[in-house]
């Protein structure tokens, strides 16, 4: 059985922005960031509930070479992702 990945809307923004400062930095480096993401999106089509809780209702899974944490829950056979965060900047 594999689980559908969602991804809310603020997590599309925060993929679309780290893409397009990656880019500026080096061009091809946004497409790197979104292979790492989309290797986190094959691992929580497996076995999503393999990764850590942050807490009592949230879960998260790290990129391998990118600052980035994708937090998401489990509804059934759906993993709503909600935020997918650099773990390096202090938050607003």
């Amino acid at each position: 059985m594999g689980y559908n990945v969602l991804l809310q809307f603020e997590a599309i923004l925060e993929v679309e922005n780290a893409f397009e400062w990656y880019e500026e930095q080096k061009e091809g480096l946004g497409d790197e960031l979104l292979e790492e993401i989309e290797v986190c999106y094959e691992h929580l089509r497996i076995s999503p509930e393999r990764y850590s809780y942050i807490n009592p209702l949230y879960r998260r899974i790290k990129t391998n070479r990118f600052p980035y944490i994708l937090v998401y829950e489990i509804e059934g056979n759906d993993v709503i992702i909600i935020s997918i965060r650099h773990i390096k900047r202090k938050p607003l």
